[in-house]
This record gives C-alpha cells, sequence and structure tokens, in this order.
C-alpha cells in the first residue's frame, strides 16, 4: 500500500487526505492527490499572493484560472495568451523537454478555442551550458516548426545561477471570434466524456509531483533517474490534434473542452469536475495505450502528450466519434458526467477510486499571503565608478552575451509559417497581421532576471515596464499581460519573500499602466542544491496595432533624420551589462520605475505612431544608449549609413552610453517632422533631448567632453555578431 510519502506529501497532508475522506485512501487515490496536491498542479504556495494580480473584469473576457487569459482585440477578434514553463524537463532532457513545453502551451490555447498564431520563448542559462542550449533551442524549433505555428521571437539570456536550472519559458498567442470560445467548466450531466489524441502510454508518470515539485541534486541528471519523467512530444500528432479540435468546435456538440499537461487525466478530469461543479465517472479500460501491462494508476497518472479532453451530449457523440475518425485522429468514449460531484475511476467493473472532485482541486492547504511590498525594499546606491571612458569599453559590452546577436538561434526557428508574420525576430517586438479587421498583433516578452537579484519588486515592476515599451515602441497599444515567474524552493522563506515581491512588483506596474494580467504560470524549485536561479518575472505583453503593415521598427534610417531619447538616463551603472563586462561584475542593484516619467514616454511613442509621423524606433535596454544605437545602425541595409551623436557634458560619457534606466525610447524623425514630436513630447510632459542625427559616415560617432569616438560599422558587426567559445550561443555563423 502507498502512503503520502511516496506521492509527495507530507505527513500533515496526509492526515487531512485521509480526514476529508473519512477513511484510508486506496493507492490511485493517493496518487492523485499526490499529483494534484503537488505544488505544480495545486499552486498551495502561491494562490494567496497571485491574487493580488486579479485584473478588472471589465478588461478580460477570460482571467486568471482558466488554460489562457484572453482579452478583446476588436470586433472581429479576441486574443488568448498564456506564458508556461518547463524548466524541469529542460535540464534532466533539454531537447524533448523544451519541445514538449511548446506542445503543452499550444494545446491551452487551443482548449479556449482559438487558433494559435505564434510562439515566443524566453531562455535562461548559465554562461557554459553549450549542450542545454542546444538541446532546447532545437526542441522548440523541432516542435514549432513541424505542427506549423510561427516562432516569432523571443530573447536568450544568461547568468551563473541558470547553470544548474535553465529556464524555459514560452508563449503561445491565438485568435479566436467573439462568442466562440469554450472552458473547462462547462459540461453539463449526462455528457459523455471522449478522450482524443495520442494512446496513452507511460511518459512523464509523477512530472507534476516529484519532478517539477521539488528541488534537484546533481546527481539527479548525472545518474538519469529523472529521465522517466519527462515526456516525448510528437508535433505531428499534436498538429492533427489541434486541426481536429478547432474543427469540432463550430458544430456546437462540444461543451467543454481541457488539454491533458501535467498529471494527466487526473488533473484534466478533476478540473473538468471541480470548475464546473460537476462529477466524472471514467473507465480505465477504455482508455487506449501503447504499451502493455499498464495499470490504472499508471494510466491515470500518465502525462502522455498531445492529448485532449471533450465533454459531449449523447445524442451527438456518434456525430463527434465520426467527424475525428474522418480526421484521423483516435477518439474513445471513457466515461460521463455526473451530479454527485465525485471523480470515480473504474476499471473492469471495480471502483479504484471515489474523490471529492472540489478536494482534488480546491482542497490542498495553502500558504498563508504575507503583507503585500508596497515598493523595493531600499533605494538602492548610486554606482558610478571612477576614470574615464575608453573606446575599448563600447565593443566589450557590444560583444557581451547579453548584447550581442541572437540571429544564429532564431534562425533556427520558422517564423513565417502561417504568413501572418509582419515583424518577426531582431525588433522590439513581433507584430502580425490578421486575415480580418482592421488591426493587427504586437507581441513582446521580457524577463530581466539580474534586475531582481537584489531586489524583486524591482524585478518585476520592470519586467512588466520592458514589455509594455517594447509593445509601444513597435507602435501598438497594450491590451494584456501574462506572466511566467521563476524562483528557488518556496520552503526557503527568503525566496518565498522574493516571490511576494515579485508579484507585488507585477501588480504595481499593470495597475500604474492599466494593463491588465489575465493569467500565467509559478515554477518553484529551480535550484540544485542550495544554489537557487535568479527570481526571475517573464513577462509577455501583447498589443492591438492599427497599421501592422506600416509597424515601426529601427530598420527606417534615412540621411539627414534627427535622433532622439524619450526618457531620462539614471544616473547609475548598477544592475547594467557595463557592470558586468568592464566594472565590478556585480548584477545589481537597479532602479525601480518612476511610473509619471514611464507614462509620459509610452504615451508620447503612441501619439507619435497614431499621428503617423514616419519615425525608427527602439528601446534602451541592455547595453544601455551604446548598443540600443549600434543595434539601429546594423540594422540598415545601405552601408554607408551611420550615425553623428553629440552628448552633454553631464552625465558622464559612461553613464550617458551604459546606464540602462527604464523608460527610454531612440525615436529617429525626419528633420521636416522635428516640430511634430516637440508638440507631442510638450503635450505628454516627456523628457526628450536631441541626440544627433543620421549621416553617410558609415559609422557611429560620438563627440564628447572626453574626446570624439568612431566606430565603423564593420568594427560594431564583428562584435555584435562574435562567438566567444564560453559563451554557449548555438549555430554558425549569423547575419543580423
Amino acid at each position: 500500500m502507498l502512503g503520502p510519502d511516496a506521492v509527495g506529501l507530507t505527513p500533515d497532508e496526509g492526515r487531512l487526505v485521509r480526514t476529508l475522506l473519512g477513511r484510508a485512501p486506496t493507492d490511485l487515490e493517493w496518487g492523485l492527490f499526490g499529483a494534484l496536491w503537488s505544488e505544480h498542479c495545486s499552486y498551495k504556495s502561491s494562490k494567496n499572493v497571485l491574487a493580488w494580480l486579479k485584473p478588472p473584469p471589465e478588461q478580460v473576457v477570460g482571467g486568471p484560472g482558466d488554460n489562457a487569459g484572453v482579452v478583446r482585440l476588436n470586433a472581429y477578434w479576441e486574443v488568448a495568451f498564456k506564458v508556461e514553463s518547463h524548466n524541469h524537463p529542460s535540464y534532466v532532457e533539454p531537447f524533448h523537454g523544451a519541445a514538449t513545453g511548446v506542445g503543452g502551451i499550444i494545446r491551452d490555447v487551443v482548449a479556449m478555442g482559438a487558433y494559435p498564431v505564434a510562439l515566443m520563448d524566453s531562455l535562461r542559462f548559465g554562461p557554459d551550458a553549450t549542450r542545454l542550449q542546444e538541446g532546447v533551442v532545437r526542441g522548440i524549433g523541432f516542435y514549432g516548426n513541424a505542427i506549423g505555428v510561427p516562432t516569432v521571437g523571443g530573447e536568450l539570456s544568461y547568468g551563473a545561477p541558470y547553470r544548474g536550472n535553465p529556464l524555459v519559458n514560452v508563449l503561445c498567442v491565438g485568435v479566436r471570434r467573439p462568442g466562440s470560445g469554450i472552458a473547462a467548466n462547462t459540461s453539463r450531466t449526462g455528457d459523455r466524456i471522449v478522450l482524443v489524441g495520442a494512446d496513452t502510454g507511460r511518459d512523464g508518470i509523477h512530472g507534476a509531483s516529484l519532478l517539477a515539485s521539488r528541488s534537484f541534486a546533481a546527481a539527479d541528471t548525472e545518474t538519469g533517474t529523472l529521465r522517466p519523467a519527462v515526456q516525448v512530444g510528437d508535433p505531428f500528432t499534436g498538429r492533427m490534434v489541434m486541426e481536429a479540435m478547432l474543427a469540432v468546435l463550430p458544430s456546437g456538440h462540444v461543451h467543454a473542452m481541457q488539454d491533458l499537461g501535467a498529471a494527466g487525466l487526473s488533473s484534466a478530469l478533476a478540473e473538468m469536475a471541480g470548475q464546473g461543479g460537476v462529477g466524472v465517472d471514467v473507465d480505465v479500460d477504455r482508455v487506449p495505450r501503447r504499451e502493455r501491462g499498464m495499470s490504472a494508476y499508471e494510466v491515470m497518472l500518465s502525462e502522455t502528450q498531445e492529448r485532449m479532453l471533450l465533454t459531449v451530449s449523447p445524442e451527438d457523440l456518434a456525430d463527434v466519434l465520426a467527424q475525428l475518425a474522418r480526421m484521423e485522429v483516435r477518439a474513445s468514449d471513457i466515461g460521463a458526467v455526473t451530479a454527485d460531484g465525485r471523480l470515480t475511476v473504474r476499471e473492469g467493473g471495480k471502483i479504484l477510486a471515489a474523490v471529492p472532485a472540489a478536494s482534488l482541486t480546491d482542497g490542498a492547504p495553502r500558504r498563508p499571503a504575507p503583507a503585500r511590498p508596497s515598493g523595493p525594499r531600499s533605494s538602492p546606491a548610486a554606482y558610478v565608478p571612477p576614470g574615464t571612458f575608453g573606446r575599448e569599453e563600447g565593443i566589450r559590452v557590444l560583444r557581451h552575451p547579453e548584447c550581442r546577436s541572437k540571429a544564429s538561434v532564431y534562425h533556427r526557428y520558422d517564423y513565417m509559417v502561417q504568413t501572418h508574420t509582419v515583424k518577426g525576430p531582431g525588433d522590439d517586438g513581433a507584430v502580425l497581421h490578421l486575415d480580418e479587421g482592421p488591426d493587427g498583433l504586437v507581441i513582446a516578452v521580457d524577463g530581466p532576471g539580474r534586475l531582481g537579484a537584489c531586489d524583486a519588486y524591482t524585478g518585476g515592476a520592470r519586467a512588466v515596464l520592458e514589455a509594455v515599451t517594447n509593445v509601444t515602441a513597435m507602435g501598438g497599444h497594450p491590451i494584456g499581460l501574462s506572466d511566467g515567474l521563476n524562483l528557488g524552493s518556496p520552503e526557503d522563506d527568503g525566496v518565498f519573500r522574493d516571490f511576494a515581491a515579485l508579484v507585488a512588483g507585477i501588480a504595481d506596474a499593470a495597475h500604474a499602466l492599466q494593463v491588465p494580467v489575465t493569467g500565467g504560470n509559478v515554477s518553484f524549485y529551480n535550484q540544485t542544491g542550495t544554489e537557487s536561479v535568479w527570481p526571475t518575472a517573464v513577462i509577455a505583453a501583447v498589443g492591438r496595432h492599427p497599421d501592422p503593415e506600416g509597424a515601426a521598427d529601427r530598420g527606417t534610417l534615412s540621411d539627414g533624420m534627427a535622433l532622439y531619447r524619450l526618457g531620462a538616463p539614471e544616473p547609475t551603472l548598477a544592475a547594467t551589462v557595463w557592470r558586468l563586462e568592464v566594472g565590478d561584475g556585480c548584477p545589481g542593484p537597479a532602479t525601480a520605475p518612476d511610473w509619471t516619467r514611464a507614462r509620459a514616454v509610452l504615451e508620447a511613442l503612441s501619439m507619435l505612431h497614431d499621428a503617423q509621423v514616419p519615425a525608427a524606433t527602439h528601446d534602451v535596454s541592455d547595453g544601455g544608449l551604446f548598443v540600443t544605437l549600434a543595434e539601429m545602425l546594423l540594422a540598415q541595409v545601405d552601408p554607408m549609413t551611420g550615425m553623428a551623436v553629440t552628448l552633454d557634458p553631464d552625465p558622464p560619457v559612461r553613464l550617458a552610453l551604459f546606464n540602462e534606466g527604464p523608460a527610454q525610447v531612440v525615436v529617429a524623425v525626419p528633420v521636416d517632422s522635428e516640430g511634430e514630436l516637440f508638440r507631442i513630447v510638450a503635450a505628454c510632459g516627456c523628457p526628450a533631448r536631441k541626440l544627433g542625427e543620421v549621416t553617410r559616415s558609415g559609422a557611429l560617432t560620438f563627440e564628447t567632453c572626453e574626446g570624439r569616438f568612431s566606430y565603423p560599422r564593420e568594427e560594431l558587426r564583428a562584435a555584435w555578431t562574435s562567438r566567444d567559445p564560453d559563451a554557449g550561443l548555438a549555430g554558425k555563423g549569423d547575419t543580423p
């Protein structure tokens, strides 16, 4: 007989299970509670804190608790989107871990009745993680390319704390017609339960409870003991299942839909029943299997990929099964929706489990929320190093893994499939046009983990501002956010405090910018031994674009255009790439956003684009102004395009070039549009300063109080596309 320890429950949780049932659980019931009460499935440490993110109901169509968040784009489209992590599986088996992460988040969007149109990824590795990165990138490209959903951008970052635990977060965005949505909680008593997709195998058993809900020991990956808990994906079956699910919805025969992810059938059935206030009664003998001798326990806990659940009225069952058969997708009637509120599992006529579904989905004891932080723990001291600027510092920063081109990674992805992509990888965000309606989509993802290393509140707030700034810089109007929160063990009080601060920073930023958080993901236990990752908030932002074909980017410079910086630099080099590469190597601390100034910058950008001023824009982030200008220059096709920039004596050259203060954007406008720019920034109260102009010099040149510094384009390109053998960048060659 099993007990609580065998399924990852504490002794206290085991006693609570016995109390809820009023008896000793069966082995399968222990397995159900172990999976559904795991941190990964129950969010028992995070749920009360995540309540701080509750969005205003008038701004969202579907919010936290659904498979994906949904926001209204216009009268033609709703947008479903979500960030999900697959960190632990990708550490144990990089290729399949990353591939199945892509498949899982695609099914989350499909489960909302939306057609997936775009993917983005946010990846974190140690500085020497060549094998891990290569496997993860191959896995993402393999699944996304094969299933036919474009990977239109993302981000790639490095840090020593990610050496033992890489972070693999994936965003999927889909669209659906207003009123065409579906959810997991709309089953009706008497409905038949239909399992669709791949045959069930022994993939990923205990993945939720024993892989994703505990920390690693170094021996776990060295011995391969965790590999059986990692699923194996099949994107071709995934494509067939995706198309089949979306094809049966218009008939109106399907009442509810749920994907099978963590904990497999157990979780999908419990969530359908618990959220809908109904019961489910299933017979595991009806579940198709690809391996002989599988027990009911293995069938219920398997995390085999490419599977979905539907509920269908009995009179419509034959039609739905026939339609799925015509599409060559396996579908099996495995049980019924009942009125008793219980999850009942049978085998050969014998009842193996009979558990109140709500006790599985909402019965796990929750950790109380701490007092909500109202800001950073303390005001960081400014970091202003002595000495004067040296020309080689610009090249060193541009060559740093945080700043240099990631084209060798994103060229592994198909970002043009479906032909919706207008602006793809390499810009601040991606822009997609849609088949109907006046508006397109803008998508961006950001997760500055090193900013949270010294203050998690600031890290969360800055992540939101970065993502929203990127959407706005592309000419979009942000309409929704999704978060992926990545931390170490919540059993560590310091980690839990960082988690609460991270969420508080995100909540305050979302409120300040009036963009709702519609859902997301929490991934705890990202640590090996005692080394935890930095508290990392990955924020995805989606926006409406009124003119996707005319979207702004960094690649529209012409001779004589005037260069301006909107916003103001921070008087510190703390938390900058310069500090990591040239200074003392410390990651922080970072300064929190000034929301009044941030809103002014964003409003000015929006007005500039809405007025159709022909502008090129690029936000200032990793590497500061120097890298922003270099990237804008290197995006030009004409090799003679250059820039002449004049810096004031105050601040000092280093601070002007390398500070990474929030809400700074470089804008290039034609000379005859400068008057319109002046009018807009004055109306918004936005700080703005002219930097210089676009030239025909073929170089980036700075006139400063410390001298004149010129960087030919080819020198910049060589640094930006360099290959440091210790950096872990995959692939050969690089074209910007």
